[in-house]
This record gives structure tokens, C-alpha cells and sequence, in this order.
């Protein structure tokens, strides 16, 4: 995961409006005389002789200073006069996690801990703001539980959220969101910083070899690596206690030493080895609390109950990202198996997903489907949520959606459009309801599509779930038109979301080909390059002022290499004259799922190396289609190109055949470029007489191997 912190800018963010019963538990008085009216303000400790009393009302004291026109005489330390009292209290024995209570002139703060009351002191000074023209805090969310008498619970216990907006430490304050990086002695599948550089016997055994890319839960090494790290750098958790995740590596290999067998482990379960490791730390450090992570080879549950200080975080991973999601099969046995969790563990959490990892730039409308998921685990009694998005890297609309999780994150009641209008209406004046009405249509359609939200996919999948190519067209053209009548910071916002935006314009542009929001025009069998290509790439460009804006997905692809792909090999080749412009092949094998269309292999759009996204035609047998001669007759070149990814088992074909009317003409055998990444089959034909023509691509031996095509060529 990305480990770095933005610093803090001073971002505008909006909240829901005064939500005075948001929170479970909440009443409603009638507001006291208004702080605007009062000369002042007096900040004052519930109990002079509580030291978290002293230092929170320091704290309010001095950053309401800061807000306020008139410094310390605004804002004094001491009551009297005709001021309007501030109350601090943190009380650790509240069932509430904050409460506010309003006089007739005044308010008193009340939270379990000094964490809540951050957040709580932030909602007041925003609270503040709105009804008193001396007090700043345009940065501020709006309040959620304003000046009224209010108390309640936050939904869950944990809040973690891995976005760009909520990397800063005073954001995260704000906003009542948590760090995972930073919140934890370990995160994730960070185990390899503790085992590294340790014995074999730390590392799985796997087919009876030691495996450097699994650990072995059972050594004796293993466990005491663990609690030195844990004690060194920690201590024993009585003053200040911590999580750590204890978890195998991302890979689904698992140990099968005599010890890992003798503890429970099967060939599809390390299961009994982990929980029997996270059982030993929990009694070894009763302070601090041990999770494991509910996902691949620690999927299920053990059968027996853990203590109260080891926990699991169940990847949800396989949970559809539907509106019908609970009640699909999927649905239902990822419920099941939250149940079974919550029968042993001592907590549970959720670790869910908010991006498609394979595409960052195109926006991704999953505020509602989240919205959905996060009442469901809070009524399943689940007591952390973690919202895996891209980490540092720079997402469309990412300071509305990172507003807007956190908000559902403690009450996921809220409604995701409200919360996101009213971000929009503060933060973009000119172009506010413009963003907003593209988001909300955007959020319908992806919950009113019949497929699932995909976590990995490219433009044709956004298109076949919720992406309209003329709405967006239309979006985008109107940004670029307001872009000009904003100023300052909704102007260099407004750049960097264009800028962006930018790259899903020309995946459209891409996909489409030769339609109305393609890139080109077909001229008699040649594609003639639409003049607008030139500008979203210029546009596009601009992504260098933003080192954010380096990658397109978590495989670390360059934006720098994906234009320059457009450019070396998109736009030059988009000129060749091709017999089959337009002609599309019959099917003679069977097709993938995804990939029935095969117009795709003649529409005149090189497929880019990137990767297998990128305008490739995939199959899984080999791959043969046919058509009628006609003008393709006069051909005196194929040409055929594959792309070549082994990690994704996507291999060359070992030749490409030709046949004339059902009879085998000419073989060709790939030949790869260069870097090795595209393998082109090409060379002379004569096609003359023939009525049908077909092209058969014959995978290499080997398992699984698929093939990933792009344009049939025939050239006269």
C-alpha cells in the first residue's frame, strides 16, 4: 500500500445539513439565545481537576482563536459578561460516543474519548460558523449534529479509508476517519517487514519445499520474531494499546510442515495454523488486540472461539458490488460466513473495496452500492469497516467521495446524494450542479444495471455497466466550457479533474473507433483521425503538473506510457488502408463471455501494449473467424497482432493459418516486437477467386493459456 501523508490544504468539505437525529439516540431542543448576539465566547473545563478536561478545552480555546475575528478577545478562557460558554467534558463512562447539550446560553461537549472529541470540536466550530460571521471555517465540513441537543453512537468502531483526501493526519481528524497505515502496529500483508531477513523455518513448506513467498505459522521462529517486534517497538499495551494484523502473505499457498498439519491445516484452509499463532499473541499481550484477515487461504473460520483480543478482517472481496447483492448466492454465502466469524472471533471487521483497480481515471459511482453494504454489516454487528481505494493515487471526484464515505462510515443512514449535493453547492459554485447532476446519474445507472460494478475492468466493462459514451461526451464538453469562469481553488480543481477525465474521454474515443464519439472517421477503408484526438491528448498532457496523476491503475501503468502508446501507435496506424474496415467476422469458435462482439478485430483500432484492456480481443480457445471475401479479395498483406503477458497467461498463438474457401493457404508464425510484448504475424497473400476466407490463431501448448488479439489487416 501506498505509505505516503499529503499534507493538509485546507480543502473545503460539506456535510449533510444539521441532521439533529442522525445518530441513533438523538433528541431535539429548541435552540437558546444565538452565540452571533453574544460578545464573545468563554471556553471552559466541565472539571478544573480533569486533566482531558484542562487540555480539550485548551485545544477548543486556541484553534476557535485562530477562527475568530477578534483573536482573544473574541474567545477568553474565563466566563462572565454577556459571552457564550463553551462546556468540554470527555467522559470515558458515556454510553453515547458524544453528546451536546445547548443552553440558553451555551453549549457543553461531551465525548468518551479524546479521538471523538476532535471530531465533536470540529462540528461545533463549523456549527458555530454558520450562525456567527466573526468565526472562519469555510475548510470545515458542515455540522451533522449542530447546536441542538444531540447525542449518539458512531455505527462502527473502526473507519478506515484509503484515499488521497483522507492520507492527511488533521483531515482524518476531521472527517472521524482512521489510517490504517498509521493506526497500526501491523497492516495488511505487511508480516514479510517482520519475518525478513529470518531462518527458513519462518517460510511455508510447500511440496515438502520451503517457500519464500508464504510463512509458516507453526515455527517456533516465527512466533517469537513476532513478539519481539511487537514488544521492541510497542511494548506490552498496558499504557497505549494497538492492532496488529497477522495474516499470510497475498498469495493462497499454504504451509504443510508436520507442525501446520498437526495444528489443522489442509490443502485448502491455513486457517487452524493462523488463529493458533493469533491465540498465543493475544495471551501473550492481553493489551493489544491480534486480527487475522478473513481471505483466501484464511477464509473460513476455526471451529472453535478465539479470545476476546483476536479478531478477523473478512475481505468481501466476492460479495458482488449489486443492488441485489445479499440476495444473491454470492451474497448469502458471504453472509454465512460473516455469521460464522462473528460466532468465534472477538471482533469483525469488514475490509471492502470503493475502485476499480484496473482503471483509476474513469470514475466509479459506488457511493450508494456502499451506502447499502455499510447498513447491512452495521445490523450484521460488525465493528470496523476498512474502504480499500487507490491509496495516493488521484481518483475523479475524490474529495466529495472521500466526504462523503466518511460520513456513512459513522451513519450510514445519510443519504449519499444529499451529502454529495451539498459538497458540490459549497465547494464548486460555478460548476457545482454540474458535477453533481453527473455523479447522481452516474450513481443510477450503476443501480438500475443488471451487472455488478467490476473491481477490475477496463472502458468496456464501465460501458456494459454504467458509463453512457454520450453523456459523458456531453459532461466533459461542458466542463471544458465552465473551466474558464471559475477562479482560484475550484479552478485548480476543476483542472485536475478535466485533466483526468481526460483519459476516460479517450478510452471512449478508443473503444468506439469509428462512431459518433469515436476517434476517427472510416474513409474508404482507412481511418481518418478526428482533429478533437489531439486536443484531449494535449489535455491529458497535463497530468505531468500533477504527480498524483503518474498512474492509471495499482499496477503501477504510466499515463506517460499510455499517451505515448496513442501516439506511436494508435494515431500512425489508424491510416493503413484495411480491406475488413468494418466488416465484421462470423464467429467459427467458441467465444469468451466478454468477448462475443468480434467487430473488434476489424474496426481499425490497434490494440495498445499497455495491457489486455487496451482494444485486445481475448479467447480462451483458438481463436477462428470467417468472412466473405468481396473486396478483401484484392488483399496483398495479413497482418495480425497478439499480445504477450504471461502473468495473465496471455500467449502469443504458435501460428495464425489462412484458409480459402475451407482449404488451408498459408501459415504464419508470430514474431514479437522489440520488447517482446506484441507478437505480429504477417506477410504476403493473394487472395484472388477466393468466396470465403477465414483466420484460425492456434494457441501454444500449456494450461489455461489465452490468446489477445487486435486487428485482422488485409492490405491491398
Amino acid at each position: 500500500m501506498c505509505s505516503c501523508i499529503s499534507r493538509f490544504k485546507r480543502l473545503a468539505f460539506v456535510a449533510s445539513a444539521a441532521l439533529c437525529c442522525s445518530f441513533e439516540g438523538v433528541g431535539c431542543a429548541p435552540a437558546g439565545v444565538s452565540p452571533a448576539v453574544c460578545d464573545g465566547y468563554a471556553v471552559l473545563p466541565s472539571d478544573d481537576l480533569s486533566r482531558e478536561d484542562l487540555r480539550w478545552s485548551e485545544y477548543l480555546c486556541d484553534h476557535l482563536r485562530r477562527r475568530a475575528d477578534g483573536g482573544e478577545r473574541t474567545v477568553r478562557r474565563e466566563g462572565g459578561g454577556k459571552l457564550f460558554t463553551l462546556t468540554v467534558a470527555v467522559d470515558t463512562l458515556l454510553r453515547a460516543d458524544f453528546s451536546v447539550e445547548r443552553g440558553r446560553r451555551g453549549v457543553r461537549l461531551t465525548a468518551r474519548d479524546g479521538r471523538r472529541m476532535l471530531w465533536l470540536q470540529y462540528q461545533l466550530m463549523k456549527s458555530l460558523a454558520d450562525e456567527d460571521p466573526r468565526i472562519e471555517a469555510s475548510d470545515l465540513p458542515p455540522a451533522t449534529v449542530g447546536l441542538r441537543d444531540t447525542s449518539g453512537r458512531f455505527a462502527f468502531g473502526f473507519r478506515g479509508l484509503y484515499t488521497p483526501a483522507a492520507h492527511d493526519a488533521d483531515r482524518a481528524g476531521i472527517l472521524a476517519s482512521d489510517d490504517a497505515e498509521t493506526g497500526w502496529g501491523l497492516w495488511g500483508h505487511q508480516l514479510g517487514r517482520v519475518l525478513a531477513g529470518g531462518p527458513e523455518e519462518v517460510y511455508a513448506l510447500v511440496d515438502g519445499e520451503r517457500y519464500d513467498g508464504q510463512f509458516c505459522f507453526s515455527s517456533e521462529e516465527t512466533y517469537s520474531r513476532i513478539e519481539a517486534y511487537v514488544t521492541d517497538n510497542f511494548g506490552e499495551g498496558d499504557t497505549a494499546s494497538l492492532r496488529f494484523v497477522i495474516a499470510p502473505a497475498d498469495d493462497d499457498a499454504i504451509c504443510g510442515c508436520a507442525a501446520c498439519s498437526a495444528a489443522g491445516n489442509t490443502a485448502k484452509s491455513a486457517t487452524p495454523a493462523v488463529v493458533g499463532l493469533l491465540t498465543r499473541l493475544a495471551g501473550r499481550f492481553p493489551h493489544h488486540e491480534f486480527f487475522t484477515l478473513g481471505y483466501l487461504s484464511t477464509l473460513e473460520p476455526p471451529p472453535v472461539a478465539m479470545p476476546a483480543n483476536a479478531g478477523v478482517i473478512v475481505s468481501a472481496m466476492d460479495l458482488p458490488f449489486a443492488a441485489d447483492a445479499f440476495r444473491s448466492p454470492r451474497g448469502k454465502k458471504f453472509a454465512g460466513r460473516l455469521d460464522r466469524w462473528r460466532n468465534v472471533a472477538g471482533e469483525v471487521y469488514v475490509w471492502d473495496y470503493i475502485q476499480n483497480f484496473d482503471d483509476y481515471l474513469t470514475p466509479f459511482p459506488v457511493l450508494e452500492r456502499m451506502a447499502e453494504r455499510l447498513r447491512f454489516y452495521r445490523d450484521r454487528g460488525v465493528g470496523g469497516v476498512f474502504l480499500n481505494g487507490s491509496g495516493c493515487d488521484y481518483v475523479p471526484f475524490d474529495d466529495m467521495r472521500t466526504y462523503v464515505l466518511s460520513a456513512l462510515m459513522l451513519d450510514p443512514g445519510q443519504s449519499p446524494e444529499t451529502l454529495m449535493r451539498r459538497y458540490f453547492a459549497e465547494n464548486y459554485p460555478r460548476s457545482g450542479e454540474l458535477l453533481a447532476g453527473f455523479c447522481a446519474d452516474a450513481e443510477r445507472r450503476a443501480g438500475a444495471s443488471k451487472r455488478p460494478l467490476s473491481l477490475y475492468g477496463g472502458i468496456r466493462s464501465a460501458e456494459a455497466e454504467w458509463l453512457d459514451a454520450g453523456a459523458f461526451v456531453r459532461f466533459y464538453e461542458a466542463l471544458e466550457k465552465v473551466l474558464p469562469t471559475t477562479k482560484e481553488a475550484e479552478r485548480r480543481n476543476l483542472h485536475r479533474l478535466l485533466t483526468a477525465l481526460s483519459y476516460t474521454r479517450l478510452e471512449i474515443a478508443r473503444n468506439h473507433g469509428a462512431d459518433s464519439y469515436g476517434f476517427a472517421v472510416n474513409k474508404g477503408g482507412r481511418l481518418r483521425v478526428n482533429p478533437s484526438a489531439e486536443g484531449w491528448l494535449a489535455a491529458l498532457d497535463a497530468h505531468a503538473d500533477f504527480p498524483e496523476m503518474k498512474h492509471i491503475n495499482e499496477s503501477g501503468f504510466r499515463l506517460s506510457d499510455y499517451l505515448a502508446q496513442w501516439r506511436g501507435r494508435l494515431l500512425p496506424e489508424a491510416g493503413v488502408r484495411n480491406l475488413l474496415l468494418g466488416v465484421k467476422p462470423e464467429t467459427v469458435s467458441k467465444p469468451d463471455e466478454e468477448y462475443k462482439d468480434t467487430g473488434m478485430l476489424t474496426d481499425g483500432v490497434r490494440g495498445l501494449p499497455l495491457g489486455y484492456h487496451y482494444g485486445w480481443h481475448i479467447s480462451s480457445e483458438d481463436l477462428e473467424v470467417a468472412f466473405p471475401a468481396g473486396n478483401a479479395a484484392h488483399a496483398r498483406r495479413f497482418e495480425m497482432s497478439f499480445l504477450e503477458l504471461p502473468r495473465h497467461r496471455l500467449r502469443a498463438p504458435r501460428a495464425v493459418e489462412i484458409y480459402k474457401d475451407g482449404a488451408l493457404y498459408r501459415t504464419f508464425v508470430p514474431v514479437p516486437d522489440a520488447e517482446g510484448r506484441v507478437f505480429t504475424a504477417s506477410g504476403p497473400v493473394d487472395l484472388a477467386g477466393a468466396k470465403r476466407i477465414s483466420v484460425r490463431a492456434v494457441r501454444p501448448d500449456g494450461r489455461r493459456v489465452q490468446l489477445a488479439a487486435d486487428e485482422i489487416c488485409l492490405i491491398p
